[in-house]
């Protein structure tokens, strides 16, 4: 596949030697102006822009119009400069802050393929790599979800239906696995694309404010209600409304939540006026709901009416496929928008990358992934730019709170997982002085998630002798 390459000149003579130079093994368009050019981007991915500086270059822009123009670009392409000779010096020196490389007219052929080389290179990897293996994307207007795994293809294809219904839809999957992103993308995919997509992250409110951010409130309904105020169900009107660790619920909570869902109505705090809510909803947890239910900590009721449209999202520790597609995708990605120079991902890298048993998924993966690229010095991804954790990940002890007992089974795979989380939650604690709520921040989590993960890998057990700094409240959970 030819790679694409983007030139911005009005120089005819310039557009007949790069059009010869990059023949074959590239596909070079060429456009007059820059609004031309951000139109072409928008239709395709061109990895390089090729930006002529002459006399003429501003287009009847001031510099400063001009270099706000390149700079919108260059967050979506590595951009090289040609410097014509009557390049004015001023806008030479200026215009090169916001491209990574320039090249003097007459440019030297061998040295400018070298440079569109390298920066092509992860990019026509990344293209070989789609083509080589069957894979689905589902498209929105703003994101898309593209997966190698062939035991989410059949869900892919009912979440292409799924939001053209007035129907709730489930969402169930480890934190940081991508529920939000993908509860965006069904409504973008819904005929309420063009309405308003609001989310609420349950977890992360006292459990005293949900009502009011779901349902509103009037003024004097509590202390500090000094004014009416619209709730989330209502703002939201004809589109989508996302409620995310409905898990955290109260069943009172989940008892209103429920008539909305079956019969529209519902009342702002300290009301006894009616409202009907239009908008549709998608919900996510991070544990599985039937369990809950089992243990008298959800409605049944409310289970069975949310799960009438449910979708599972499998951890990307089960994605093998898919964490080579995002090592590549993000390194794509983070070196276009830090400029830096990636070509090239080693496969020492990438077998790290796969050992790894990403308890923070997707998320954790993006944050480690930005780290290496900021990291990286030579172009090559290498194993010295990841973690301590994450390169050691299965060399350490398994701590002995949390040992297997003989009678239980567990694959090495999960012990891993388990070593993974303590380290990192416990390193995270010691570094914000055991602050349950300043560690759920630094994680990217909820303070109840967090509860539930100290909880479950005995963390709560060995902090018994440890008390929280003051500012933490005793019934924060």
């Amino acid at each position: 596949m030819s790679r694409l390459i983007l030139a911005v000149t009005r120089n005819a003579q310039l557009v007949g030697q790069i059009r010869k130079k990059f023949q074959p093994g590239f596909h070079v368009k060429i456009v007059e102006d820059f609004k031309t050019a951000c139109g072409q981007m928008r239709s395709l991915s061109f990895p390089v822009v090729l930006v002529h500086w002459s006399t003429l270059s501003q287009e009847g822009l001031s510099r400063n119009g001009y270099l706000a123009e390149m700079a919108q670009m260059s967050d979506q392409a590595f951009m090289i400069g040609l410097i014509d000779p009557d390049c004015p010096e001023s806008l030479r020196k200026a215009a090169a802050t916001v491209t990574p490389e320039s090249i003097d007219l007459p440019f030297d052929p061998a040295r400018l393929i070298q440079l569109v080389d390298e920066y092509t290179k992860l990019e026509a990897e990344l293209e070989d790599f789609c083509q080589r293996r069957p894979h689905q994307v589902l498209h929105g207007k703003t994101r898309h979800l593209t997966t190698f795994t062939e035991s989410i293809f059949p869900m892919l294809q009912e979440i292409k239906v799924a939001g053209n219904y007035a129907v709730p839809i489930l969402l169930t999957g480890e934190t940081g696995v991508g529920k939000t992103h993908l509860a965006r993308l069904i409504h973008e995919l819904s005929s309420r694309c063009n309405e308003r997509c609001l989310t609420v992250a349950c977890g992360a409110l006292p459990p005293n404010l949900i009502e009011s951010e779901l349902f509103g409130h009037v003024k004097g309904a509590f202390t500090g209600a000094d004014q009416n105020r619209l709730g989330k169900f209502a703002a939201a009107e004809n589109g989508t409304l996302i409620l995310d660790e409905i898990d955290v619920l109260t069943p009172d909570q989940q008892a209103k939540l429920l008539r909305v869902i079956e019969t529209g109505e519902y009342e702002a705090v300290g009301s006894n006026v009616t409202q009907v809510s239009r908008a549709a909803l998608i919900v996510g947890s991070n544990v599985n709901l039937e369990e809950l239910m089992a243990a008298g900590k959800f409605r049944k009721d409310f289970f069975y009416r949310l799960n009438t449209l449910s979708f599972v999202l499998p951890p990307l520790r089960e994605r093998t496929l898919d964490i080579q597609y995002f090592v590549l995708k993000f390194a794509l990605d983070y070196s276009r928008t830090y400029r830096t120079k990636i070509w090239r991902v080693t496969r020492e890298f990438m077998e790290v990358m796969q050992r790894y048993g990403w308890p923070g998924n997707i998320r954790e993966m993006e944050n480690v992934m930005r780290r290496a690229c900021l990291y990286c010095r030579d172009g090559t991804l290498k194993p010295s730019e990841l973690p301590s954790h994450i390169r050691e990940a299965g060399a350490s002890p398994v701590p002995s709170h949390f040992a297997l007992k003989p009678d239980q089974e567990s694959s090495l795979l999960e012990r891993h997982v388990k070593e993974a989380e303590y380290q990192i939650i416990t390193e995270s604690l010691g570094r914000n002085n055991f602050r349950r709520s300043d560690t759920a921040v630094e994680l990217g989590i909820s303070r109840v998630t967090l509860y539930n993960k100290m909880r479950r890998l005995g963390i709560l057990d060995s902090l018994k002798g440890i008390s929280e700094p003051p500012s933490e409240t005793a019934n924060q959970y």
